[in-house]
């Protein structure tokens, strides 16, 4: 990005006749001052879980990003099933459980959708995601049909380290007055690993864009001070070997000459002896848009998500594989993690699973061309190609026959379909 840079600006206070000795009091300093509030680009910073929500909060690329999978999360969050595990691998499938009426419902204000998005969007920004869950007391353990369960801010939630016996001592969360509320053993949390060993936090893939989304940010404020300025591009002060300088009679003249209605943009010819200074770009050559593409790809890339989704180049008929990219890439593993965290939590996973149901997604399933393709590569039967366009089968002896065409050979046998028995191989 050209963007005026603490060098250009430093460079620029040393201007030679003219910022010699104090600058604070120098009056040409002092009214150029003024021009370049805003205009410098500030260092790159970290980003802290503050940072973070305010990134997804005033960030489009990272909105759209996250907004995009934690949708998709949400979707295929309707396709979990229960199982119960038998001993030789097997398994039945569960219909009835109070664990599958939890998630029907979570709590008051959230359906199982709008859950597994919330849950996927703190999953996704801060590479951690916790959810409040309190337990019944008493044997039969299970989340409290009367609480339910609440996707928390994982911002607001603090950890206490502990001990090597207890690595975690407590967790709280923090409220909105700066009050700690203890919720240690009510809470379970889904999380990336982190080589930090001090922290029990995530890895968060937005942090490891926050070069881009700097640039990015700090790029998009330069150009709406550059705009609200009406584009200042350069600053004119005397010149600086010439005897002449700008007369206070002739200031006024000048100053109207050069800063006058229409003359935006245009050379002027002035009788009195001046320097042109450059203090930063139009807007045009900042390069802002292209920035912004960076941005967005290294946000894709952290996330495993093609550019060309974010951007919609995929044409209308790649709609189901740009689907599918995103079911089997991001939202299926996601779903499923939270699905293996539940039933850790519940102590349900020694004898339950709770899966993405593939089989029940359109999205995943073959198209039917595909299918007609690969039945009749495999000389399937009639029935079996009515059977794939959903139509009923026919009650003939022949519509259960494989398709054979004339001359197919297997090893040392040929086939012709106007004979009963196999033909010698010649």
């Amino acid at each position: 990005m050209k963007i005026i840079s603490n060098k250009e600006y430093n460079r620029l206070l040393r201007i030679k006749g003219y910022y010699d000795g104090d600058n604070a009091d120098n009056e040409y300093f002092k009214q150029i001052a003024a021009q370049l509030v805003g205009l410098r680009l500030p260092g790159i910073t970290g980003l802290g879980r503050e940072e973070i929500k305010k990134a997804y909060e005033t960030i489009a690329p990272v909105n759209g990003v996250v907004d995009y999978i934690a949708d998709n999360v949400g979707e295929v969050m309707k396709y979990l099933e229960l199982r119960k595990l038998k001993q030789d691998g097997s398994y039945d499938y569960v219909d009835k459980h109070w664990l599958l009426d939890v998630l029907r419902k979570p709590n008051d204000r959230y359906n199982l959708r709008r859950f597994g998005k919330a849950w996927a969007v703190n999953r996704l920004l801060f590479g951690d995601a916790w959810v409040y869950a309190p337990l019944t007391a008493g044997k039969d353990r299970k989340i409290n049909p009367k609480i339910g369960m609440f996707v928390l801010p994982s911002q607001k939630v603090s950890v206490d380290a502990g001990g090597l016996n207890k690595p975690i001592k407590g967790v709280k969360l923090i409220g909105t007055t700066g009050d700690e509320i203890d919720i240690e053993g009510k809470v379970f949390e889904s999380f990336d690993y982190n080589l930090d060993d001090t922290s029990f936090f995530g890895t968060s893939k937005v942090v490891a864009a926050a070069v881009y989304l700097s640039i990015l940010d700090k790029g998009m404020r330069r150009q709406d001070v550059a705009l609200d300025n009406g584009g200042v591009s350069g600053i004119i002060t005397p010149k600086a070997d010439s005897e002449y300088g700008i007369k206070p009679q002739d200031a006024d003249q000048v100053e109207k000459d050069v800063n006058g209605s229409g003359s935006f943009n245009k050379l002027k010819a002035l009788r009195t002896p001046i320097e042109y200074h450059a203090i930063g770009n139009t807007p045009v050559d900042l390069g802002i848009l292209a920035s912004h593409k960076e941005a967005v790809t290294a946000l894709c890339f952290v996330f495993r998500l093609p550019v060309d989704l974010y951007y919609g180049q995929a044409k209308y008929e790649n709609a189901k594989e740009a689907k599918k990219t995103i079911y089997e890439q991001q939202a299926i593993p996601l779903a499923e993690e939270f699905a293996q965290d539940l039933l850790s939590y519940c102590k349900l996973d020694q004898e339950f699973e709770l899966v993405i149901n593939r089989d029940e997604i359109p999205a995943l399933q073959e198209k039917p061309t595909e299918v007609l393709d690969r039945i009749t590569k495999m000389h399937g039967t009639l029935n079996e190609l009515r059977e794939a366009n959903g139509f009923d089968p026919i009650d003939e002896p022949y519509a259960d026959e494989p398709i054979l065409p004339i001359g197919v050979q297997f090893g040392n046998e040929t086939y012709d379909i106007n004979e009963t028995e196999p033909a010698p191989a010649n």
